[in-house]
């Protein structure tokens, strides 16, 4: 019964997470949903978590524009998420701090995939909340130096991060990253923090190689039906806004990946999946070899 529930309320969450990412910077998180390219609204039954994706084979009901797999990418992630912290052997208050966590982690990693940067309110509110944790986990150990000790993991899981922003003035890593560095090494403590960071920079070797070859027309054509279709006109459609407004902006979302030597990979996707990866594995009491050898 508690994967029913857990799965259901992430994929009521995660269809949130896709408004909140879609509207943060651009319009209030308030009001129907719409097409982005016809402007007509969304009927309810079409706005069902996953299964009106599939049910309208991923495209608008009524101008057939193809939808992004985002939306079921996002509610399906947070479904599966929220499940595996929900059945797992930690208390109830400790859960009610890790859900959000892990739902504005899911947020943060998208957000950052589209445009480069983690949103400060997104990142503070999870260090704030990951310290809680912190805090309640601790609750009753009467321990100082224990305390101490899982207090300073975040910033020590936050030093490299900010260090590369230092001394490159912000081009090799944004001060976003570290912010939310700051969050691992609360949840996670000082050795799989700090562990976490690092195999974050093998996971971005390990996937950005690949990704040189996606400049390649071929595969541009591929990714391109992945990614939202949007113009100026139907933004001002939508948002009733003109399309000045949008021009200048970050806002809009990057419709085809390419990649060179050149580009602007975003760190987030790759130190949250990092996080998520050793997170489960503490949750379940699965050893971690690298700690396990500290």
């Amino acid at each position: 019964m508690e994967f029913l529930f857990y799965g259901l309320l992430g994929l009521i969450i995660g269809s949130f997470l896709n408004v909140l990412i879609l509207r943060h910077g651009v319009r209030a998180l308030g009001g129907r949903s719409a097409c982005m390219s016809c402007g007509r609204e969304i009927a309810w039954f079409d706005l069902i978590p996953v299964w009106s994706w599939i049910a309208l084979r991923g495209r608008c009901r009524h101008c057939h524009t193809r939808i992004s797999l985002q939306y079921p990418l996002v509610e399906g992630a947070t479904a599966l998420l929220f499940v595996a912290i929900g059945v797992s052997p930690i208390a109830l208050s400790l859960k009610m701090l890790a859900l959000p966590v892990a739902a504005l982690f899911v947020a943060i990693a998208v957000y950052d995939l589209y445009y480069t940067i983690i949103p400060d309110a997104w990142a503070y509110t999870c260090a704030v909340l990951s310290l809680a944790a912190m805090v309640v986990a601790l609750q009753g150990s009467g321990d100082p130096y224990t305390f101490a000790v899982a207090f300073f993991a975040g910033p020590l899981a936050a030093s490299p991060l900010a260090a590369l922003w230092l001394v490159s003035g912000g081009r090799w890593m944004g001060l976003g990253d570290a912010k939310l560095a700051l969050s691992i090494g609360w949840l996670l403590g000082p050795f799989s923090g700090v562990g976490a960071v690092f195999f974050a920079f093998i996971l971005g070797a390990v996937v950005s190689v690949p990704l040189l070859a996606l400049s390649s027309p071929s595969c541009r054509r591929v990714i391109s039906g992945f990614t939202r279709t949007l113009t100026l006109a139907s933004l001002r459609s939508v948002f009733g806004q003109p399309p000045s407004t949008f021009a200048h902006q970050k806002t809009m979302p990057k419709l085809v990946f390419g990649f060179t030597m050149q580009s602007e990979v975003p760190f987030g996707p790759f130190l949250i999946a990092s996080c998520f990866f050793l997170w489960i594995l503490q949750l379940y009491g699965i050893p971690i070899p690298l700690v396990t050898f500290l």
